[in-house]
């Protein structure tokens, strides 16, 4: 049986959703949860190029994905194996920067999987794969390990993977960029080897509706690098969520900023841009449509002058994953660069957004979804460099 054996390295803390958070030492870097995640990047990719020939299908889609991967009637052609070399357990706490607790909110107090962990993994192909689908599996990981991030917290910058020695499997490369500029070319060459495997030759989509799940395709999909490099991981995670939290508070407005007293004292903040707007159902005003959505669902708001609490979640999807996939990258000059991806899919299938009370449903408001203008309006002010395919 033929195997391929990469040595795995965390760049970021990596939450693991494991059954036993208590003893996650022993669940370590988990082979279901690898296995899942590829199965999503292979979606995302064989997606992408089957939207840009005006044939996505989502039954031919997990057809494709059933005969490599695997089904409960079918066994997969990949066999994968995770083996810990060096893996620290700590505990998430005591961790400062308004930005990474932003980011990281509902994790304190978490085990996790410390930077700098190492793991081996080691990939079995079966006798019946053939070439072609080996070619598959080796973009597929590349997307996991280049793009992707792994464990809870995956799309906010958390559980970033980085292989420890450079390699070249069926011409696509697995290394560590020395600078921006080659980080850059590198991304983007091996974005365009794993595409081309997958069967694209740059034709663009036919049609501009948007897919109904995350593709990486020409319009739908798009990656910026950020100019600003960091001494730590912790501190890019940190700087990127402080950001995103100065874009979505409402700091222009001196009226939004609140006063909030508590047992230890009190303190000042920032409400975002939306407050008024989902407030607005407790007067039996028109909301307008609260637009930070657009960074996924649910989202609660506090109103502490009227004693409420609001909810903003589709009316019957309650969750929606932020189409902002946040990726650390650590350079070979010890630097971390922040990568920020775009995936624009169908917002949420029903179309609308409810804001309701927390407490009496009965209190409502149904809204259009948010624009990714917004969204977009967000990356074009950070100085960086954009990718595209």
């Amino acid at each position: 049986m033929e195997e391929i054996i990469f040595e795995l390295e965390t760049i970021t803390p990596l939450f693991i959703a494991g059954a036993d958070q208590r003893n996650i030492e022993n669940e370590g870097l988990r082979t279901p949860s690898l296995r899942g995640l590829l199965r999503w990047w292979f979606r995302v990719i064989m997606g992408g190029v089957k939207f840009s020939y005006g044939n996505l299908n989502l039954k031919s889609i997990k057809e494709e994905e059933g005969k490599l991967w695997g089904t409960t009637e079918r066994q997969s052609k990949v066999l994968l194996n995770i083996f810990p070399i060096d893996s620290r357990v700590s505990t998430f706490q005591n961790v400062r920067g308004r930005g990474i607790r932003y980011l990281s909110y509902g994790s304190f107090g978490r085990p996790y999987i410390d930077i700098g962990s190492r793991f081996e993994m080691h990939i079995f192909f079966r006798g019946s794969i053939s070439d072609e689908d080996k070619k598959k599996v080796t973009a597929t990981l590349w997307l996991l390990l280049n793009l992707g991030n792994v464990g809870s917290k995956s799309r906010k910058g958390f559980g970033s993977l980085k292989v420890t020695r450079d390699v070249t499997i069926s011409e696509i490369e697995f290394k560590n960029p020395n600078s921006l500029e080659e980080l850059e070319d590198y991304l983007k060459n091996n974005l365009e080897k794993c595409l081309s495997i997958f069967g694209w030759d740059g034709t663009k989509p036919r049609s501009t509706p948007l897919s109904p799940y995350s593709i990486i395709a020409p319009l739908h999909w798009k990656m910026k690098i950020l100019d600003t490099t960091h001494d730590s991981a912790i501190d890019a995670i940190n700087y990127i969520g402080e950001k995103i939290r100065e874009y979505r508070e409402d700091r222009g407005n001196p009226s939004a900023r609140h006063t909030r007293y508590t047992r230890r004292g009190t303190f000042s903040y920032w409400v975002t841009r939306d407050y008024s707007s989902v407030k607005s159902i407790y007067n039996k005003s028109s909301p307008s449509t609260p637009r930070g959505s657009i960074f996924g669902l649910p989202h609660q708001f506090q109103f502490q002058s009227i004693n409420k609490k609001a909810i903003v979640k589709g009316i019957e999807h309650d969750r929606r994953a932020s189409p902002l996939y946040i990726k650390i990258w650590k350079l070979n000059d010890n630097q971390y660069a922040i990568g920020l991806q775009l995936f624009k899919s169908l917002f949420i299938p029903e179309d609308k957004l409810r804001i309701s009370d927390l407490t009496n449903p009965n209190i409502k408001a149904d809204v259009d979804p948010p624009p990714y203008t917004y969204l977009e309006n967000f990356l074009n002010k950070l100085p960086g460099r954009w990718i595209r395919i």
